[in-house]
């Protein structure tokens, strides 16, 4: 029975300057700014492997392992630019980084919804805020599916996950597209949240938001489901990240609520901040075992982590907004190669929210402004004082400028201002071997390089960024800016 576009909105409920660059056929229009590499479509075909050059340093001794990202590749067809950024087709990137070298490789995720609108030429799908075509059939939540949010490897199984849709397995070398992943056979087509959470020791925990009701995964190192709850929150928030604690798991319910089932689902929502942020508290060992807290009404997209003090307090790392400016804006505007400051350029500010063990909680603020705040992945849900971010802003162009690495325990920041230039993306902590302290490590991210027109990774010593990377490499072309990685040793 084909879905209709109303199921289709409730299933996603809270989720949801160069040419023909070094002959990959990478376009964009006459007269482009050069920024706007970053907003363009990528080959349609990938790239295939290829050898980074060493710009600057050199790759640490023991640094071995694979970055993998994901975002939005696909904008345009013909003179139809699409109508939200967060609908592109995903695009995963590989970067595999050892002995001294970096390769890189990046494959379009082969979605009904990719395959379907390259046949046809034109954008079909429903999304995030694309209402897409009443005659595109919607069967299940796949077919909407984008792939274009984030990754997770699972005993070394690599997924390009999405808000509202199965995670897409891919081959881990070659990034072709394996298929939906089914979890367990009776959760076939249930939705995998793009920000899962990952414990040091690999257990997975993941949400399934379909309307007002969410489901909850917990997944082994290895794969299999443990257990899987339901609970119905009463309302329909956009949720898109979360976070957990050692005991805890903390659903966070931002005022920006679903109230009809027309698409685009973006135009679903209402901004009611009166109704405050709300914090729903999960006991992970008794799920029926809840408790609930408020702070005042904020947006939010993305979470650092949180941990538990010895008094019982929660603490939460996240990037706050005073309203939900970026995921409103659409981005239409960077995609055609225009940039509007007042439209299209917002931080969120670097807050911590603390949840004391008798309810109360409140909001303490940084001057640090920015986006994708990331911990180190063995102190996930741990106590712990470090927290990395990407913000600043330059004059004239999208994006952030800087990476900025703060200290909880101390109140110091260290930043490295990548400048005017390039665009850095999010920056993913990485142990050094042997390493045992959050400082012992390194951050590895990505940055478009819009005066060569290549994207390039850079690799720092956290324990002092403000140095500089230690290595360096550039592509000998540019590939679209994305959302979120993952870092896989080996």
């Amino acid at each position: 029975m084909q879905m209709s576009r109303r199921s289709l909105l409730a299933a996603l409920g809270a989720t949801a300057g160069a040419a023909a660059l070094a002959g990959h056929g990478f376009t964009t229009g006459p007269g482009a700014p050069n920024w706007q590499i970053g907003y363009a479509n990528a080959p349609a075909g990938g790239f295939a492997p290829r050898s980074m050059d060493l710009i600057s340093g050199r790759l640490p001794d023991g640094f071995s392992g694979t970055l993998y990202r994901n975002g939005p590749a696909w904008f345009s067809y013909g003179g139809e630019t699409l109508d939200h950024w967060f609908d592109g087709d995903g695009m995963v990137q590989r970067i595999a980084l050892r002995d001294g070298q970096a390769v890189h490789t990046g494959k379009f995720v082969a979605t009904n919804k990719h395959r379907s609108e390259q046949a046809a030429g034109r954008f079909l799908a429903p999304g995030f805020g694309s209402a897409g075509d009443e005659s595109y059939p919607v069967m299940g939540v796949d077919d909407a599916n984008a792939a274009n949010t984030s990754v997770l490897v699972v005993d070394g199984r690599l997924h390009a996950l999405w808000e509202a849709g199965s995670a897409m397995e891919l081959d881990p070398i070659t990034l072709e597209t394996l298929g939906a992943r089914s979890w367990r056979e009776d959760l076939k087509g249930m939705p995998f949240l793009a920000h899962p959470k990952v414990e040091p020791d690999g257990t997975v925990w993941n949400l399934a938001v379909a309307g007002s009701k969410v489901g909850i995964y917990r997944i082994s190192p290895k794969g299999a489901v443990q257990s899987f709850d339901m609970l119905d929150l009463g309302v329909t928030p956009y949720l898109h990240d979360w976070a957990i604690t050692e005991r805890h798991l903390i659903l966070m319910i931002q005022p920006w609520l679903m109230t009809k089932f027309i698409p685009p689902f973006v135009d679903t929502l209402q901004w009611r901040p009166e109704e405050g942020l709300k914090l729903l508290i999960i006991d992970k060992a008794d799920m029926s075992s809840r408790r609930s807290a408020e702070v005042e009404g904020h947006a939010f997209f993305h979470t650092g982590a949180a941990w538990e003090d010895a008094s019982g307090a929660i603490h939460i790392d996240v990037a706050l907004y005073d309203e939900p400016f970026l995921g409103s804006g659409g981005g239409t505007n960077l995609m055609q190669g225009r940039y509007i400051a007042a439209e299209d350029d917002a931080n969120g500010v670097l807050s911590r929210i603390i949840v004391e063990a008798d309810g109360r909680a409140r909001i303490q603020k940084t001057d640090i402004d920015g986006e994708f705040p990331v911990v180190h992945p063995a102190f996930h849900g741990l106590g712990r004082r470090l927290t990395a971010l990407v913000g600043g802003s330059s004059p004239g162009r999208p994006g952030a400028r800087k990476v900025s690495l703060m200290d909880w325990r101390s109140g110091k920041t260290s930043h490295f201002d990548y400048g005017a230039s390039r665009v850095p993306e999010e920056h993913l902590f990485v142990a050094k071997p042997g390493g045992r302290g959050e400082h012992d490590a390194w951050l590895v991210g990505t940055a478009l390089n819009i005066a060569s027109g290549r994207s390039e990774v850079h690799v720092f010593d956290v324990a002092d960024i403000s140095e500089g990377p230690v290595a360096s490499f550039a592509a000998r072309y540019a590939w679209p800016l994305g959302f979120h990685g993952t870092f896989a040793p080996g």
